[in-house]
This record gives structure tokens, C-alpha cells and sequence, in this order.
């Protein structure tokens, strides 16, 4: 058992923190490190407290305690004092008038706002945290949760890694030609070989695909039968005036659609070359500087693959090619085609701060390459990502993938072009790579997971336009790597927070995972008391939680099978 504090790694304009090697706390819950039969049941404890920590990766909302308050408005109501909170309650028959009134004669006078019958059983209120307890103890009320805000907006997204404050710092958008209300191809121009473009959809009409090649069913007009390439549209180059809040990276700039899958997202390789060799054709007319591909065959490519090739082809004819790595992760080995293209800016999906990161996406493909070439190149965010949706005027729906970050980096490298038109393919890369450009998470220098690291997409841009500015998103980071030697074996880790607006974003590797290892990780806050576990099975674990309090927290790292290495980021202020 080993006992010790997380270096951090301290960004431009963040308070040094003094760490000292050596861990004097007190251990969570009394715990005996090392010991295995205690190991063990804090493991099935665990397990218990924190099942809907797996369940697809949710944001857990839930009820650890079972005391019928959510866990989230329980933190919430022990700060609050006596004012009151928006909750929604559930009951276990419909809220008619006499069974609210016989609550109301428990626990006062309920500030109603809404009630239901049928999408659930309850109503919502704005209650004191008094009512709510005294509330959670009747046998009628099932649940009592926070009434909180629901996003899952571009926008944070944008925020974090600086393209807002680009943005407005030097005033790039995409838009070239002058007109802002007009788009032609002296604009920086962005080719979407996809399921096609919804140009009806607000953040995408008035012109804006000014190019379309249809090599699924040959018609001659934009449309979009599934609704994935207009997502992807929407994330590169959405006007957002539909909303602001889900406004695209490059907002100015111009569209090239070109179809080639089906209404089920579908296609063959023989007709992606097709659009392919559409867009090498019509390169000059249209005006092309981007091409982005967030589509792809799964496997393990070694980038021979023809598809792969003509990827090559088009980064060799001046097209910068951008290529989701997949969703197949976190397994070693699953870059397919076209992702293992040499030539393509290969990009991985991350979480954000906005979605309690920074964390790599557990779905998001790893390398190497069948050849064991290091892919994928950049991570940028990908999961839970809003933008515009096909079919609707101007609707929006939320999607996860690395079909999402790579329309990101499009829109990041549209920027850069708008600040300095004359850079090239290898430009772009030597900027988007550089280590002054990303948070290099995972081990130093670019890795099978997180690539170079994650895109500081305000440092590109200013470094593309020789603009001066700065930029930070507040929150520090440190690589740990370690290893547990045996079924049962713990090792503590922790590290001081100071601002609980900041989440704590934790990625978890074990490097050569495989069915006989598997490591568990469990958070716990400066009282001790577990707040966040990651306890699957596959090669990448992660923990992802707004902290509530300021203070030391700990990471235990614990051997459920087997032994081996492993390695982790956190991130934090």
C-alpha cells in the first residue's frame, strides 16, 4: 500500500499549490490499507452505493443513503439554510387535491408549481429544506429530487477550450469574404462527407451549404434522411440562431455537403471514395480547405485500406482531412478506417468541465494502429454534445461520439484559417500538436489514448494569427502512474481542492488490460465519506463530480483481479 499526494501540473494563471510527498490523513472510513478482507468489503460496499455509476456513465442522480432525498439535493439543502429549493416529487398514486392537502398537513403550506399524472406521478414545488425532509419521510412520496437546470450544450464545450474567448479576442468566425449575412467560397469552407445537411434548419440556411454532391440517391438540392451530418454540420459551423447557446465553432463559415450514407447512416467504402473524389475535383470551384469525416469502417486499420488511402490522397491534393478515431474504446487497437489514415488529423472524444471533465470518452477508439502507428491524434469533446437537428426548423438534439468531436477540430482549424488563410496541411498539424496547444493527459507526449492531448483550441488560433492574448480554464491537472501487485491490493492518492466550481475529472488506464485485471477506483471527500466510484471492467475507468466541498480528497485505487500497471490524470482547482 503506498500513501501519497498528486503532483499538479499548474496552467497559466492558477495558484501554485505546495504538495508534499507523504500522506498524513487520516484514511477514509478507518481503513486498514492493504488488507484484503477489509479491501474486499469496502469493494462490495462500494458496489452497492454506487451501481448507477455504470449505467452508460451517467451523471449519477441518485439515492446512495436511501433516505428518499436525492443525493444532489441532499448536499444541496445542508448549506441552504432556510431558503427554499425547486424539488420534484415523486409519489405512488396521482396527486390529487386530497392527497396533497393531507402532505400539506405534515409538513405546511407546499409553493406548487406543477403537477403530473401521467409521465410520472407527482408535482414539483419550491419547498424549505425542512419540508423536504420531513416530506421524504412519508410512506406516499417515492423520491425527492433537484428541479435542477438540464444542458448539455456546444457552448460549454466552446467555453472551456477557448474558442469563445477567441473568438472575440481576434475576431475570427470563418467568415472571409465580408459579408456576414452571405456565404461564397472565399469564405474558409468545410466539406461534410456524411448523411447530408438540413439546410432548412436556421443555423445552417441562408446559403450556407454553397456546394452539395448526393452520391447515395442523386438529387440535386441539400437534405438530410437521418440527421447525423447535420449534427455534424451544426457543430462546425451552426449559426446558432435558433439559439446562441448551441452556437457551431466556426459560425462563419461556409459548407460543402457532401451525402455519401443512407437514412441509416449507412454507406460502402466505394461510394465514400466516390464523394471523395467529388471533393478533389471540386475543390478549387467550391473553394474546400476542410474535409470532415465523421464516419468510418471499425477494426484495427493499419491505413493500407483503400478508404484510408484516399483520405491520403485528398490531404496530398490540400484538403485538410479531419476523421472521427471511432467508438469502439477503450480496448487497445480499435482505429479502423479511415481513422488510421497517415495523413488525417485522427481525433478521439473527451468530456469537458461543462460535462464534469476533463475525461477521456470511454468509448472514444484507441491506438495504436495495427501497425503500431500512435493514433489517435487530438481529443476534443465529443460527449453529450447539442446542435442542430434534421427535420426541424430549429430544433436541436444531443448526441455522443467521436462523430462529434471531429466537426470540433474542423471548426477549430476553419478558425485558425480564417486568422492566417495561407497555412498548410503540416502548419495546421505542427500548430494543433504543438505542446503549447494542448493539455498533454495521459503519459508524456502523444499516447494511444489521448493522442497529442486535449486541443487548447484559443492557443491555436493565436498562435495561427501571431495574435497576442491568453486564455486559461482554471483548472489544473497532474499524470499519476503506478502499479498494484495482487488481488486485494490498495494504493491512496490525494489532493487538495479549493474551488468547488471546478469538477473533478478523472481518467483511469490500465495500459495492458485484459480479462485477469481489474482495478476499481473510489473518491472520497475531505469528511471521508465515498462520493464517486468507477467500478467496471474494461480497460478504462473514470470519475467525473462537482466537488461540494473544499478540502483533501482521496483516491483509493483497488486490485479487484489480478495485478499490473496503471496510470490516471486528474484534473482539479
Amino acid at each position: 500500500m503506498k500513501k501519497r499526494y498528486i503532483p499538479v501540473i499548474l496552467i497559466a494563471a492558477l495558484f501554485l499549490n505546495i504538495l508534499i510527498p507523504g500522506l498524513g490523513a487520516a484514511q477514509p472510513g478507518g481503513v486498514v490499507p492493504g488488507e484484503p478482507v477489509e479491501a474486499i468489503g469496502r469493494e462490495e460496499v462500494a458496489q452497492k452505493q454506487l451501481a448507477a455509476e455504470k449505467i452508460d456513465d451517467l451523471p449519477f442522480i441518485g439515492d446512495r443513503d436511501e433516505n428518499k432525498i436525492a443525493d444532489d439535493l441532499d448536499g444541496l439543502i445542508e448549506a441552504q439554510g432556510d431558503e427554499k429549493v425547486p424539488v420534484v416529487v415523486r409519489l405512488k398514486e396521482n396527486p390529487s387535491e386530497k392527497v396533497l392537502k393531507d402532505l400539506e398537513t405534515h409538513i405546511g403550506v407546499i409553493e406548487r408549481k406543477a403537477q403530473w399524472e401521467k409521465a410520472l406521478k407527482g408535482f414539483s414545488a419550491m419547498m424549505t429544506p425542512e419540508q423536504i425532509r420531513a416530506l421524504s419521510k412519508n410512506p406516499m412520496v417515492e423520491r425527492i429530487d433537484m428541479d435542477r437546470e438540464v444542458k448539455a450544450f456546444i457552448n460549454t464545450a466552446t467555453q472551456w477550450t477557448g474558442v469563445q474567448a477567441a473568438r472575440s479576442d481576434f475576431g475570427v468566425d470563418g467568415d472571409r469574404d465580408g459579408n456576414k449575412t452571405s456565404y461564397s467560397k472565399n469564405d474558409v469552407v468545410i466539406a461534410v462527407l456524411d448523411t447530408g445537411i438540413d439546410a432548412g434548419h436556421v443555423d445552417l440556411d441562408g446559403g450556407k451549404v454553397i456546394g452539395w454532391y448526393d452520391v447515395i440517391n442523386g438529387r440535386t438540392t441539400p437534405y438530410d434522411d437521418n440527421g447525423h451530418g447535420t449534427h455534424v454540420a451544426s457543430i462546425a459551423a451552426g449559426t446558432g440562431e435558433g439559439n446562441p447557446a448551441y452556437k457551431g465553432v466556426a459560425p462563419g463559415a461556409a459548407l460543402v455537403g457532401i451525402k455519401v450514407l443512407n437514412s441509416a447512416g449507412s454507406g460502402t467504402i466505394s461510394g465514400i471514395i466516390s464523394g471523395i473524389e467529388w471533393m478533389i475535383q471540386n475543390k478549387n470551384t467550391y473553394g474546400i480547405r476542410i474535409g470532415n469525416m465523421s464516419l468510418g469502417a471499425a477494426g484495427s486499420s493499419d491505413g493500407t485500406d483503400s478508404l484510408s488511402q484516399a483520405v491520403n490522397n485528398a490531404v496530398n491534393n490540400g484538403i485538410i482531412m479531419v476523421v472521427a478515431a471511432g467508438n469502439e474504446g477503450p480496448a487497445r487497437y480499435t482505429i479502423g478506417s479511415p481513422a488510421a489514415a497517415a495523413n488525417a488529423i485522427t481525433v478521439g472524444s473527451l468530456y469537458d468541465p461543462g460535462e464534469r471533465g476533463w475525461v477521456l470518452s470511454e468509448f472514444s477508439s484507441r491506438g495504436p494502429t495495427a501497425d503500431n502507428r500512435i493514433k489517435p491524434d487530438i481529443t476534443a469533446p465529443g460527449s453529450n454534445i447539442t446542435a442542430a437537428r434534421a427535420g426541424t426548423t430549429s430544433g436541436y438534439v444531443t448526441y455522443s461520439g467521436t462523430s462529434m468531436a471531429t466537426p470540433f477540430i474542423s471548426g477549430v482549424i476553419a478558425l485558425m484559417l480564417d486568422a492566417n488563410y495561407a497555412l498548410t496541411d503540416s502548419q495546421v498539424k505542427n500548430i494543433l500538436y504543438s505542446s503549447a496547444n494542448v493539455k498533454d493527459f495521459g503519459p508524456s507526449g502523444k499516447d494511444i489514448d489521448f493522442g497529442y492531448g486535449i486541443n487548447l483550441s484559443y492557443n491555436c488560433i493565436k498562435q495561427a494569427g501571431g495574435f497576442a492574448g491568453s486564455f486559461s480554464d482554471g483548472i489544473g491537472f497532474s499524470f499519476i502512474q503506478d502499479s498494484l501487485s495482487g488481488t486485494g491490493n490498495t494504493d491512496w492518492w490525494q489532493f487538495d481542492v479549493t474551488d468547488t466550481t471546478k469538477p473533478i475529472g478523472i481518467t483511469f488506464v490500465m495500459p495492458n488490460h485484459t480479462s485477469s485485471i481489474d482495478f476499481d477506483i473510489y473518491l472520497y471527500d475531505p469528511n471521508d465519506t465515498l462520493v464517486a466510484s468507477s467500478t467496471g471492467t474494461a480497460r478504462q475507468e473514470q470519475i467525473r463530480y462537482t466537488p461540494t466541498k473544499t478540502g483533501t480528497y482521496k483516491l483509493r485505487v483497488y486490485s479487484y483481479r489480478g495485478s499490473g500497471n496503471y496510470w490516471f490524470n486528474v484534473s482539479w482547482k
